[in-house]
């Protein structure tokens, strides 16, 4: 029985990844620094501290980690003032059909909170939610499974009660290591057939996932 639905945000409820890789390259440049792009790609799906470990790890102490954080962040919040925030298709379909049946939701994202509870309030979702868990509210990033085992507590749910909705390769080996139901939604990046071994399923809207639940709640 479904009783709680956990969303990762960026990538899955809204079309942001491309955006991210874009403002994460833009601000390195603006403080000197040429990040590659195999790099920026790593940090999908992973909480600022440990994108934060790996940039000093490599650039050592004098990268200001923190300005860098700053820049991305205030370029992306002012793409999104004159854009909009790009929400993905089946996504308030879907918000809607779990408030109808009382599914409690919950955000389980990496993203940092000043940003993530901006773009929630700018897309007009936030108030569908029970809890909002972000990366620095748990110790260990995606892939472990902290943040999603954090909302379905937060949820007061046991896990085996949850369905994490995931699209990057962090966040689904995140799902499966909770021990829940993890359904992948494809975004920019190809998870491996080798990651996707144990998932739930996949589909290729959020809309989609209204059946699935349909089927598992009511073949208990």
């Amino acid at each position: 029985m479904i009783k709680g639905v956990i969303f990762d945000m960026d990538g899955l409820m809204f079309d942001t990844e491309r955006l991210s890789f874009r403002f994460w390259k833009q601000a390195g440049e603006k403080i000197g620094y040429e990040i590659p792009e195999e790099m920026v790609e790593g940090f999908r799906g992973r909480n600022r501290a440990s994108i934060g470990k790996e940039i000093l790890d490599i650039y050592g102490p004098e990268f200001d980690f923190d300005l860098f954080g700053k820049y991305k962040t205030q370029a992306q919040i002012q793409y999104m003032e004159e854009n909009g925030v790009p929400i993905k298709p089946g996504l308030l379909v879907l918000l809607e059909y779990l408030k109808e049946k009382q599914i409690k939701m919950a955000v389980a994202t990496s993203t940092n909170q000043e940003l993530a509870d901006w773009m929630l309030e700018m897309a007009q979702v936030s108030a569908y939610f029970d809890t909002f868990v972000y990366g620095n509210r748990v110790e260990r990033s995606k892939p472990n499974p902290d943040i999603f085992l954090k909302a379905a507590e937060e949820l007061h749910l046991p896990m085996e009660e949850c369905l994490v909705l995931e699209d990057s390769i962090a966040g689904v080996e995140a799902g499966k290591r909770a021990g829940g139901y993890i359904i992948h939604i494809p975004d920019i990046i190809v998870v491996p057939e080798e990651v996707k071994v144990g998932i739930t399923a996949e589909m290729e809207s959020l809309e989609e996932v209204i059946s699935w639940i349909e089927h598992a709640n009511q073949s208990v």
